[in-house]
C-alpha cells in the first residue's frame, strides 16, 4: 500500500519534469533518500516497467502488482471516456501497457484473468456510464494483443482464433510460453 501510495509522487518534481525518461527511478532514489523500506522503493522503480516492448519487467511481486495496478487503472479510465486507441493513433500508449500487463501475467503466472482485473479497475471507476460496454471493448482490445503475441510466437492462425474468443478468461498460471511443436 505504502508503494502505491508514492509512485506516482516523483513526477511533480524537477528532474522527473526536466528528464520523464528518470520516472520511478528518481521514485526509488527519493523513496530511500527519505527512509522508506527498500520493498517500497523498489515498487516504485518497477511500476513503470516494462518500458518497452520486450523491456524489463518488474522482478519484485510488489512492483508487478502494482504496474498491473496502474497499467489496467490507466485503461479502464481512458476506455471509459471514449480515448480508444485507432488505427496508428495510440496518444496514451494504451498498446504498450497492454502489452505490459500481458507479459507481466505470463511471466509471473499470476492466478487472475484479464475479465477479473479488467471487472475490477472498472468497479474503482464510480462514473463510468456503461460498464459492460467498456469491459467488452477492453478485452476485445487485449484479445487482439494476444493474438500478435501468439502469433509472433509461431502458433498456428487456425488454433488462435478457436480458443481466442476464451483468451480474457484464461488463468495465466504455468503459462510456458513456447509454441506447439509439429
Amino acid at each position: 500500500m505504502r508503494a502505491a501510495w508514492l509512485a506516482k509522487t516523483d513526477l511533480i518534481t524537477g528532474v522527473v519534469r526536466e528528464f520523464p525518461e528518470l520516472q520511478g527511478i528518481m521514485g526509488n532514489y527519493y523513496a530511500l533518500h527519505d527512509g522508506e523500506a527498500t520493498e517500497v522503493a523498489e515498487a516504485i522503480e518497477e511500476h513503470y516497467l516494462p518500458a518497452h516492448s520486450g523491456g524489463a519487467l518488474p522482478k519484485t511481486d510488489i512492483g508487478a502488482l502494482l504496474s498491473l495496478a496502474d497499467k489496467i487503472d490507466n485503461i479502464a479510465a481512458f476506455f471509459s471516456i471514449g480515448l480508444i486507441p485507432t488505427g496508428s493513433e495510440d496518444p496514451f500508449a494504451l498498446r504498450r501497457q497492454a502489452l505490459g500487463i500481458i507479459a507481466i501475467l505470463f511471466t509471473k503466472g499470476y492466478e487472475i484473468t484479464l475479465e477479473e482485473l479488467v471487472r475490477k479497475a472498472l468497479d474503482n471507476l464510480r462514473d463510468a456510464k456503461t460498464p459492460d460496454e467498456t469491459k467488452a471493448k477492453i478485452l476485445q482490445f487485449f484479445e487482439a494483443r494476444i493474438e500478435n503475441i501468439l502469433l509472433e510466437r509461431g502458433y498456428a492462425s487456425d488454433i488462435i482464433q478457436s480458443v481466442i474468443s476464451f483468451s480474457t478468461g484464461i488463468r495465466f498460471k504455468g503459462y510456458a510460453g513456447a509454441p506447439r511443436s509439429g
